[in-house]
């Protein structure tokens, strides 16, 4: 398992270089990378340097000066302005390569010699036509180029139409002439790469004169005095306008600003690409992946991508260089996506093989062991389960069940203990024929001792069974299983499964197939037993009993067609059968002059049937018999295993006026109080009490005591089993007010009932 665990985490890390690797390659999530700079560059915005002045020809300036282009002279007069003023430079991205008029021309040019050389003026390279090659090189006009220096004003927007780079220098004809923003940060200018424009930078933080303010003279000298100056539009209907991240659409003359701030600081910030962090994060994330806790490897991600998030924030700021985060996030996304899928499944898988109630191992997991060819697969069943599981309920009996596995792990040489059913652990053991046997005695000395539970103490009797793991046909809990429950039936300590025991269940097996065509084929039919009045000895009624004739295998015990029937569709048909068969024997006694009541079992399933009471309802109105006449008995363990459940089936049938009796009393471990919650009128006493009565202190004790207090609420208090006449005088001096068992009469057929009461035999005599 560690070693399978190992390969799924080289699995996953070698997904999540490829995917970072895929990122890197490709370019894919260079929008993200983007929107993340852009945000970076929010968090550390600051201010220009303060020595770039932007001279903007504003929408105030374009009403001063009413035309457009605005005559030369007017640029003469900033430049003498501006010069006079202490401009240490003064840089135009205003276009002078076309000729005005002779005048304007010769005073522009005047004021840029007596500049002497401190002032820029821009060339623009473009293409000659669309779709052309070749470019076009604007010059400013041979009378003004001579008098100032010349620099590149050309920006390049990317291909989505956003500025983030500028270039130090344009080649052109082979020359490489410098950018305005080079030569007005003083910068070589030399260098035709592009670098990253810094938009942490804040445009509005650039100090800002109209044009018009300042050919006025109407502008603090200060602000110029020594500064880089660059004379743009900014004008919206001039167009000269781009977009930039982050700080939306700008006038070209306040990109040329930004681009020359940047290189004041120490030019543009080299580009890292994504390979730095990328790598980082494949270490990271190998690391994470290796945790075996799943919230260890969540925290670790999470703490992760927080770093490699901030890492960007941190060179950029210290101007170390631009990292882009995207690869190495795709490399913990992925690998925490696949991480975070393989502990799903992993849990769910562990789940899938674990008991709920206690955390065991359970059947599927059993059946998926591997290793034991040869072994043996042993069962250990809890006797008494539902009676145990209705007294101290769901979490208390689970705990008994984890107490019981404990026990049986330390003693039973085994791995692991599996809980394969409710009430029947398992584990695997390679031992000999003897060493089993022997293995077995020595766990079930273990049990004499109780399980102790906080409060009580709690007694646990386990029936074994056992079946050799076949070669080459894996682990199979099935026949092990058979073995403990054939044991549990038949008092055994223990049973190694066999052909003859796999035989007969499939024996059992056929006749649940076998039921549909029994019923319509008059196979099943009831059989009687008597019910006699402690005081008076007289017959009162009796129990219906469901017997089946098979053509085949003749008469069939109760006992092994009512548990295969039990959990299946065909118990509902078969207490149908059996209730309207009861009810018609009682109506033909009734009408034989015979007052007999009739008692009918009702099987637990039935409780959860909605459509029962209103089947009884059914065929006591065909019948015409007196609800009062009518008992249905209901076991005590179905009453106690959920009694909200019990106490509305039976409040349903209740209201129907049929009496309501608890049937094997004793064998739940309750109390009558607490069945004083149930509609029910009558108990009884289940035989195990009776048969031994006249011999045993203990149960004339608890007889007698139940017998009382039934009495003290109310209940009336059948007991069955009474085969001898000494039973029956003890239960007589009890006060037991009814009575059932072979001393009474056998189970007979209702024709033989009628004959012997209609010829006044006493039966109870």
């Amino acid at each position: 398992m560690i070693r399978g665990h190992r390969f799924l985490i080289l699995i996953i890390w070698l997904a999540a270089v490829m995917a970072g690797s895929a990122s890197l390659w490709s370019g894919t999530g260079i929008g993200l990378d983007r929107f993340l700079r852009e945000v970076r560059d929010s968090i550390r915005q600051r201010p220009g340097s303060g020595e770039i002045v932007i001279v903007e020809i504003d929408a105030k300036s374009l009403k001063a000066i009413d035309r457009w282009p605005w005559p030369r002279r007017f640029h003469g007069q900033l430049v003498e302005r501006l010069h006079a003023a202490g401009a240490r430079t003064i840089g135009f991205d205003v276009d002078f390569s076309a000729p005005s008029s002779a005048t304007d021309d010769a005073q522009f040019a005047a004021a840029l010699a007596k500049a002497g050389g401190s002032v820029i003026l821009p060339t623009f390279r473009q293409p000659i036509a669309s779709g052309k090659s070749d470019f076009l090189e604007n010059v400013p006009i041979p009378e003004l180029r001579g008098q100032a220096f010349l620099a590149s004003v050309n920006v390049h927007p990317d291909g989505d139409g956003q500025v983030r780079t500028y270039h130090g220098g344009v080649e052109t004809a082979g020359k490489t002439r410098p950018s305005l923003a080079a030569v007005i940060a003083e910068h070589s200018g030399q260098s035709v790469d592009a670098f990253p424009i810094d938009t942490a930078i804040d445009p509005a933080s650039i100090p800002r004169l109209s044009f018009s303010d300042v050919v006025a003279g109407a502008f603090p000298r200060d602000v110029v005095k020594g500064k880089r100056v660059i004379v743009g539009a900014t004008a919206i209907e001039l167009g000269d306008r781009y977009a930039m991240p982050g700080l939306g659409v700008i006038p070209g003359v306040v990109i040329q600003a930004m681009a020359a701030e940047t290189l004041i600081a120490g030019r543009g910030q080299p580009s890292l690409g994504g390979l730095p962090l990328l790598m980082v994060s494949l270490v990271v994330a190998f690391g994470a992946l290796k945790r075996r806790s799943s919230k260890g490897r969540a925290a670790w991600f999470a703490g992760s991508a927080a770093a490699i998030l901030v890492a960007p924030l941190a060179t950029e700021a210290g101007r170390l260089g631009m990292l882009d985060a995207v690869p190495a996030i795709a490399v913990l996304l992925v690998a925490a996506a696949l991480s975070a899928t393989l502990s799903i499944a992993t849990a769910f898988r562990v789940r899938l093989l674990s008991d709920a109630d206690t955390g065991l191992p359970n059947l599927r997991a059993l059946n998926e062991a591997r290793g034991f060819d040869g072994g043996f697969v042993v069962t250990a069943r809890l006797a008494r389960y539902g009676d145990t599981l209705a007294v101290l309920g769901p979490v208390a009996t689970g705990e008994l069940v984890s107490r019981a596995a404990e026990r049986l792990a330390i003693h039973a040489d085994a791995e692991r203990i599996f809980r394969v059913r409710e009430d029947t652990l398992a584990w695997l053991v390679f031992q000999t024929d003897h060493e089993l046997a022997d293995s077995i005695e020595g766990l079930a000395a273990l049990f004499r001792s109780p399980i102790t539970l906080p409060g009580r103490a709690i007694e646990v009797n386990l029936a074994f069974g056992a079946a050799i793991v076949a070669d080459n046909c894996g682990v199979s809990a099935a026949k092990a299983i058979l073995a403990a429950d054939h044991a549990a039936a038949n008092g055994l300590r223990w049973t190694l499964h066999n052909e003859a025991l796999g035989a007969e269940v499939d024996w059992r097996l056929a006749l649940l197939g076998e039921f549909d065509s029994a019923i319509a084929d008059g196979q099943f039919w009831v059989a009687y037993q008597p019910k006699a009045s402690m005081q008076s000895g007289e017959i009162i009624g009796a129990e219906a009993l469901v017997r089946w004739n098979h053509p085949v295998r003749g008469l069939v015990p109760p006992d092994h067609f009512i548990p295969v029937i039990e959990p299946s569709r065909h118990i509902l048909d078969l207490s149908l059968f059996v209730l309207n068969r009861a009810l018609d024997d009682q109506a033909e006694w009734r009408a034989a002059g015979l007052d007999l009541s009739v008692a009918v079992n009702v099987s637990t399933p039935l409780l959860d049937e909605p459509r029962f009471a209103k089947h009884v309802a059914d065929a006591l109105k065909r019948t015409g018999v007196n609800p009062a006449k009518l008992t249905l008995e209901i076991t005590e363990s179905a009453a106690l295993a959920d009694a909200d459940r019990a106490v509305a089936a039976m409040e349903a049938l209740r209201a129907l006026g049929v009496q309501l009796s608890i049937d094997d009393y004793g064998t739940g471990q309750s109390t009558l109080s607490y069945l004083k919650r149930l509609p029910a009128s009558e108990i009884k006493i289940d035989k195990s009490f009776v048969q031994n009565l006249p011999d045993s202190h203990n149960d004339r004790i608890l007889v007698r005591s139940t017998i009382e207090l039934a009495h003290e609420l109310n209940f009336k208090v059948v007991a069955e089993g009474i085969e001898d006449l000494a039973c029956l005088e003890l239960l007589r001096t009890f006060g037991c007010d009814v009575a059932q068992g072979w001393h009474i009469g056998r189970p007979m057929p209702s024709a033989q009932l009628m004959e012997r009461l209609l010829d006044r035999t006493e039966l109870a005599a």
